[in-house]
């Protein structure tokens, strides 16, 4: 019976020690608790902008200048321009014909923006300083009145076929451009596309124009 007794209390008393040691962190678990919310609420309004316009920029959308006359007058040279990132994040789409893209060149190591003209599988040919696509003119609209019928070769090459995965891409500025016309290997996989440029914002003095602009 003695023996018994003996590990009864000693068995009472490792549960009153446990419940003590229990107790004792409790309030220290409420005070980090406690320290934690103070942290957020100091810093949880500059944190969590901070965190979307990352996830916003990173994912969503992108944001980048040009540093470049090529595409004179649609993105003036110093303008900035908003891109909509979102499906090239996740997947490799082929845009249309006319979007402005921004992509990553391996032959400049850099990234470029330029209209989209040629898509997988078109036939572009260049021919009295316009543009056929497939045997047929390529209305460009978006072009400056001085600047059409100023489409022509500076490469070796009038005529390009667009391999499939791949896109054709020129700058509207068309007398002042390096791009698919001219480049060694004339064609942008669509997997080194980052964005579809959307929208376009001009503030500087010597740009051609200033103001927000909605891009097609």
């Amino acid at each position: 019976m003695s023996h018994q007794k003996k590990t009864k209390q000693s068995a009472r008393a490792q549960q009153t020690e446990a419940k003590t040691a229990q107790t004792a962190a409790a309030p220290e678990e409420s005070a980090q608790k406690a320290a934690l919310r103070r942290i957020w609420d100091a810093t949880g309004y500059i944190i969590v902008p901070i965190v979307t316009m990352c996830l916003l920029l990173g994912v969503i959308f992108s944001a980048a200048w040009v540093p470049s006359s090529s595409m004179e007058p649609t993105l003036p040279k110093g303008s900035g321009f908003l891109g909509w990132r979102l499906p090239y994040f996740f997947g490799d789409p082929t845009p249309d014909r006319g979007n402005i893209v921004m992509f990553y060149s391996d032959q400049f190591g850099d990234l470029m923006v330029k209209r989209v003209i040629g898509l997988p599988g078109d036939v572009v040919t260049l021919e009295g300083g316009y543009v056929y696509v497939n045997g047929e003119a390529l209305e460009e609209d978006y072009l400056q009145p001085e600047m059409q019928g100023c489409t022509y070769v500076t490469g070796m090459s009038d005529r390009f076929e667009v391999p499939e995965g791949c896109i054709f891409v020129m700058g509207d500025n068309r007398t002042n451009s390096q791009d698919s016309r001219a480049w060694a290997d004339p064609y942008v996989p669509v997997e080194k596309i980052r964005s579809r440029a959307i929208v376009a914002a001009a503030v500087l003095p010597d740009c051609t124009w200033r103001g927000v602009r909605l891009l097609t």
